[in-house]
């Protein structure tokens, strides 16, 4: 809780007031000023960007390029190609290009938001009234006070930190400060085998660590195609991860030595012992002590908050966007949830539909992405489909880079041909995705994807041989005696 002297001050007037500059409050910020309205950004951290460009998405993307460019090296080797690497690879050696692309991407967004005029306040913002948040400095000292038309909040979210668990920055680890590692540890346990957990597990593990994965759930990313998830899978393990499944921690505790190790006892009675431990179970959102009590709102035990589908709360001139709504938490979905809610408060016509697909994807090594409809969700609801693959081992493209477990998987209509969902895992999986988006934007059949030319040889030309094989199956369904009943 933050203690702050009463000062009676005038409020400065916005038509919007934006609490937090990460990817949803900026994005939220510029659109409202594009719109030709007043904007205050508030933001408590020293630097703007939020976790997804200072501590999570792009430095963790980032060092996984450097893992990619290692496990080549030392795993995938080419014959006839000599390399050298140090004896002793530091945190700082992997560290130093990650810290290059944050300070050019906090440069890059400051900016963008002077471009278009928009005032950004240091401190942390806490609601007075609907209409009105104060602003606290670092000394707890209430530093004014700003009225808002509008106000949008886009505070993000923190990982979880169960008492339980002895968080020492030394050998027991958040996703905020795993990249802060003090020294390469040679071992690693990560529980929690979510996008977030998977991620780390995978580039730790290409950078040649010992490293066991432990998942709460029976099976990895439930949410995803099943197909997609066992290649994934397979891939995960032939680096060299131990997987167990259906499992939690019960008890966590340091071992001294030099360097001291940490050993985690789950509930199924397993002793794992390892240099280092990443805890990457849940995310909570950043909702305390913004002043929500004072105008009745209240978030869930996560700290979540609920909107509708304009992404309003309670109050319909005060949104939320961002990782404090929950699922699905990417940036580039809370990118867009800043965009649209500006849409909806100022009546912006947009080109995007309310029901818009929108892509997802998981960086671990392999990628995993995908756009639209799964399997799963296709049969909930009773709605016939034939699936399409394009192997990576059947494209040039995939011989070349040395990917031959990479999958393109496409889901059509059984009536109509036309394209409902699009899964990739593999090379390029997250790029990849973007054309299937273009299709289903553009309500594809399987007939106009295999009549469209891609250069030769790339990934992309996978679409085609996907799209043969559903044709192939409508034609095969066509012929077929209709069944007995």
């Amino acid at each position: 809780m933050l203690f702050y002297h009463e000062r009676v001050t005038e409020a400065e007037r916005y038509d919007v007031i934006v609490l937090g500059c990460g990817p949803a409050g900026e994005r939220a910020a510029i659109q409202a000023a594009r719109a030709g309205r007043r904007v205050v950004v508030v933001e408590r951290a020293h630097v703007v960007g939020g976790t997804g460009v200072n501590w999570g998405t792009i430095p963790s993307k980032t060092l996984r390029e450097s893992a990619l460019f290692v496990h080549a090296l030392t795993r995938a080797r080419l014959h006839g190609i000599r390399y050298e690497l140090a004896p002793e690879i530091t945190v700082a050696d992997f560290t130093y290009r990650q810290r290059l692309v944050v300070q050019r991407e906090i440069a890059l967004i400051n900016e963008a938001l002077a471009k278009a005029q928009i005032e950004v306040r240091r401190g942390h913002g806490r609601f007075v009234d609907p209409h009105t948040v104060a602003l606290v400095d670092e000394q707890g000292r209430r530093s004014g006070r700003l009225e808002g038309e509008v106000i949008v909040i886009a505070t993000g979210s923190r990982p979880n930190r169960p008492a339980d668990v002895p968080f020492d920055d030394e050998t027991v680890f958040d996703s905020a400060t795993i990249l802060s590692l003090p020294r390469m540890p040679r071992s690693m346990v990560v529980l929690g085998a979510g996008v977030i957990g998977i991620e780390y597990a995978s580039i730790f593990a290409a950078l040649g660590l010992s490293v066991t994965l432990v998942d709460t759930r029976d099976r990895l990313l439930p949410f995803l195609d099943r197909e997609i998830v066992g290649i994934l899978e397979r891939a995960l393990t032939r680096l060299g991860i131990v997987i167990i499944h259906d499992d939690r921690y019960e008890t966590i505790h340091t071992l001294p030595g030099q360097p001291p190790q940490v050993m985690c006892r789950t509930s199924k009675g397993v002793n794992l012992v390892a240099d280092v431990l990443l805890y990457c179970v849940g995310r909570d959102g950043n909702s305390n002590d913004i002043g929500l009590e004072t105008i009745g709102l209240e978030p869930n035990r996560y700290g979540l908050l609920v909107v509708n589908e304009r992404f309003q709360t309670a109050h319909p001139h005060i949104y939320a966007v961002g990782d404090v709504i929950g699922y699905p938490a990417l940036a580039s979905t809370s990118m867009e949830q800043g965009r649209q809610a500006m849409r909806r408060a100022f009546d912006i016509p947009s080109v995007l539909a309310d029901t818009e697909a929108l892509p997802f994807a998981i960086y671990s090594i392999p990628e995993v992405s995908y756009v639209g409809e799964t399997e799963e969700k296709l049969r909930e609801r009773r709605l016939p489909f034939v699936v399409g693959r394009g192997r990576y081992e059947e494209s040039p493209r995939g011989q070349i880079v040395g990917d031959t477990e990479g999958l393109l998987k496409l889901l059509c209509d059984s009536d109509s041909g036309r394209l409902l969902g699009v899964h990739v895992v593999g090379t390029g999986a997250a790029e990849l995705v973007h054309i299937g988006q273009a299709y289903l934007r553009a309500a594809a059949t399987a007939a106009q994807v295999a009549e469209s030319l891609f250069n030769y040889p790339t990934l992309a030309d996978l679409y085609r041989h996907a799209a043969l094989r559903v044709l192939a199956e409508l034609r095969r369904h066509q012929v077929e005696p209709a069944s007995e009943p």
